[in-house]
């Protein structure tokens, strides 16, 4: 029976158009992987919704120029204004940190935008998101 659900969900993903979505998903090891952007700029979310390996798991990582060891303030600007100013460590904004209660609105406005423009270190750039995406984050 699972096996049917499977497929039957393989062949709704398969009837949608590609370009529909940005974010490319994996699981990885227990836990969900979203990634989009491109060579300029890297948005990745992990989310462990279960608990697999603690609340620290959790986060947001971004890379400039490919570089994913950026220990600085990023801010993401949403469409409809928000603005979220964000402390990285080593590229990782992580749920277990949660400085001035930032996790809940960055992942609301990841959820409901097809994209956002990322300041960091002096460079902006829009990353495309695509269509929403429930992610499974808390």
């Amino acid at each position: 029976m699972r096996i049917v659900k499977t497929l039957i969900s393989l062949a709704l993903l398969a009837s949608v158009p590609v370009s529909a979505f940005a974010w490319d998903h994996e699981m990885e090891r227990g836990v969900d992987l979203y990634q989009a952007g491109d060579a300029d700029m890297g948005v990745s979310l992990v989310c462990d919704p279960n608990s697999v390996y603690g609340t620290s798991v959790s986060a947001v990582l971004i890379a400039l120029d490919a570089d994913p060891d950026i220990s600085a303030v990023a801010t993401f600007r949403f469409p409809d204004l928000i603005t979220i100013d964000a402390p990285m460590a080593h590229g990782r904004i992580s749920k277990a940190d949660n400085q001035n209660g930032i996790w809940e609105p960055l992942v609301a406005g990841l959820r409901a935008h097809s994209a956002v423009d990322v300041s960091l270190n002096g460079e902006t750039h829009t990353v495309a998101l695509g269509d929403p995406l429930p992610f499974s984050c808390l």
